[in-house]
């Protein structure tokens, strides 16, 4: 009897816990990613070497000057994955089939611009390493009152320390990542948002 008491008290607990927790979330206002541009127009600083052994080559690296909307999907759950992970109420539409048929609109929309500030690569057949520095420029969209709220600069760098066929994506997909969570730590999002529970 008295066990059946316990197990019973202690399911309640638990079913409390994760209301809790879930009402704490919907209190939260959304967030969805907008648009990610890459813009190459501003001079990148570092050295590309090739060969295995990374000693060949090291000239100055040259980039198209140009604004290039980026692979929505690919961002979107960089966004909502790290977002979430540090507790977010995230809208994310990537899994979406149907698109703006169905998908839920976020309270904020969050817009980023990123800069190549640095490249020092190794390129050879197996792949890239070395590391990259961006610099993101963040743009957040009030909806309800249809204005851009705050406009914040971040910077964040990604390394690849062993070759990779992947490894210049891995180190954009990190510097993106370490100016999200830089912009986090300046509580830019949490300042519109809410404050997340943990």
């Amino acid at each position: 009897m008295i066990r059946a008491f316990r197990l019973a008290l202690s399911c309640a607990a638990l079913t409390f816990g994760a209301s809790g927790v879930a009402q704490a979330a919907d209190a939260l206002k959304s967030v969805q990613l907008s648009k990610v541009i890459l813009n190459t127009d501003s001079e990148v600083k570092g050295k590309l070497k090739v060969g295995t052994i990374c000693l060949f080559g090291g000239g100055p690296i040259t980039l198209t000057k140009e604004q290039k909307t980026q692979d929505y999907e690919h961002y979107d759950n960089l966004f909502s994955g790290r977002l979430k992970d540090r507790y977010f109420n995230v809208v994310t539409t990537s899994s979406d089939l149907f698109g703006e048929e169905t998908a839920k609109k976020g309270d904020y929309l969050v817009g980023a611009t990123l800069r190549l500030e640095t490249i020092n690569m190794c390129s050879s057949v197996n792949g890239e390493k070395g590391d990259v520095t961006l610099r993101v420029e963040w743009k957040i969209f009030d909806r309800a009152a249809q204005t851009v709220v705050a406009t914040v600069d971040t910077t964040g760098q990604g390394k690849q320390e062993k070759f990779a066929q992947d490894g210049f994506k891995g180190m954009m997909d990190r510097a993106f990542q370490a100016n999200l969570d830089a912009l986090i730590d300046q509580g830019a999002l949490q300042k519109h948002l809410g404050e997340p529970a943990k």
